[in-house]
């Protein structure tokens, strides 16, 4: 069996061939931990209206979706349809091609590219680290066989992006439509009787019955007529929450929406922290008081704005990153911030990078937010090189709760990073941690002064 293999040449990272264990960011989307080699669930949708990107962040807006398991393989077949492509050109294309909506990640694609080319439904020419797929006569023929998957997934996910305003009330629909059948499928499975089975018949087709009389000519009540959804309270749902929240306390500037624009625009995927997450990380720095901080894994630069402005003047962030043309747009970004004084990016590996600071350490605030597979080895180095009164934060390590489980029951290494890091992070005396479920989750730890336990 092929289930959970891992992409032999690592998690490829904006097609430049970089290894796991490297340093290169490496955040998951949580669409699909593993690739199954049966097929889903037939008869119905494979795919489902998600929570936007682990992150919970919208770069270019546009609801976004994440298939079911076992159907990001059609998808990929879908791509290769049109054209040979290296992985990262598949993550772009479908992205291009949706229009945001759906960003599958490295850590997801490159282990299902190598399901397929196990099972001989693709071909691979290998070209030096990357590797150029191209769609075989199995592979054409296995696509056809989920024609109506790929028809229906671009009839509702093909279409340019609707306003901002449209797409939030879109999404709150889907949230009460995802409700709604956990209620019912709870009412079913408390009902004693057929007289409550009836009843509960009848409140479903009350409620398709309203609904269609709006499709066919009625309104939709007002905000404050009842009916309505109130703006925040009880009722409001966790990610409602959290874009409240964001809206209020981490508002993004032009700065911070430029540079995720001008990611974008080179190629690097909308894969960084969200605007809640980088003010958590801007009020944890904050509150230990940092005059310098270690981030391992730069992306394009993003959670190093939110962290630099956090420094005082004379403060300093080193960033380490593997990426070369990562690394000058971290720059770029950097001096459009007016931050580049103060913060510095590294380019290699990270954990040949990370013995050469020890010289530098300690470092007040650690931020881990690469390549997962390495993760417990960059608590580590974090641990190493932190004091007292430091603080560790590591990102994409609740993962729906997917991050929390057993090591030994662990489907990728990609989970196993992550699990690692947290039982070490959970159970490490030297360590107090907690793990919040922010976007994908973020582990944050406090280095203790172990001189003063009794």
């Amino acid at each position: 069996m092929h289930d959970h293999i891992e992409h032999h040449e690592g998690f490829e990272r904006a097609g430049h061939g970089t290894h796991q264990g490297h340093g290169g960011r490496g955040r998951h989307h949580h669409e699909e931990h593993r690739e199954d080699e049966g097929h889903a669930r037939g008869g119905h949708h494979h795919y489902h209206h998600g929570h936007g990107d682990e992150d919970g962040h919208r770069h270019g807006g546009g609801r976004r979706v994440r298939v079911e398991r076992g159907m990001l393989r059609y998808l990929l077949l879908d791509a290769l349809r049109h054209g040979p492509k290296h992985g990262y050109e598949m993550i772009k294309w479908l992205e291009e091609q949706t229009h945001g909506r759906y960003v599958p990640s490295p850590g997801t694609v490159y282990p299902t590219l190598q399901l397929l080319e196990d099972q001989g439904l693709i071909l691979a020419e290998r070209t030096g680290e990357r590797s150029i797929y191209r769609l075989s006569e199995a592979g054409e023929k296995e696509l056809e066989t989920r024609a109506d998957f790929i028809q229906e997934f671009w009839e509702r996910n093909g279409q340019p992006v609707p306003p901002p305003a449209l797409q939030l009330e879109s999404e709150f629909v889907y949230e009460d439509m995802q409700d709604l059948q956990r209620t019912v499928e709870r009412g079913v499975k408390l009902a004693q009787d057929q007289q409550s089975l009836q009843l509960l018949r009848q409140s479903l087709e009350r409620c398709k019955n309203e609904i269609r009389g709006l499709l066919t000519g009625g309104t939709l009540p007002q905000s404050g007529q009842p009916g309505g959804r109130p703006q925040h309270g009880p009722s409001s749902t966790g990610r409602e929450l959290e874009q409240a929240i964001a809206q209020l306390f981490a508002a993004e500037d032009d700065v911070l929406r430029q540079t995720t624009e001008r990611a974008r625009e080179r190629g690097i995927p909308s894969i960084q922290v969200s605007p809640l997450q980088g003010k958590l990380l801007q009020v944890l720095a904050k509150a230990c008081q940092a005059r310098k901080i270690l981030e391992i894994g730069a992306l394009a630069g993003y959670s190093g704005i939110w962290l630099a402005r956090s420094l005082p003047a004379d403060g300093r962030l080193i960033t380490l990153e593997i990426d070369e043309m990562h690394a000058s747009v971290v720059r770029e970004s950097f001096r459009l911030a007016q931050v580049y004084d103060r913060a510095e990016v590294r380019v290699g590996p990270a954990l040949e990078t990370l013995p050469g600071l020890e010289a530098e350490a300690p470092f007040d605030l650690i931020f881990i937010d690469a390549d997962k597979e390495p993760y417990p080895q960059y608590l580590a180095w974090a641990i190493r090189l932190a004091r007292p009164g430091s603080i560790i934060v590591a990102d994409n390590c609740v993962l729906g709760g997917d991050g929390l489980g057993s090591v030994q029951e662990s489907p990728s290494q990609f989970l196993t990073g992550a699990r690692s890091y947290n039982q070490r992070a959970s159970s490490d005396p030297a360590l107090c941690s907690i793990a919040l479920p922010i976007s994908s989750g973020m582990t944050v730890s406090v280095v203790m002064d172990r001189t003063q336990e009794s």
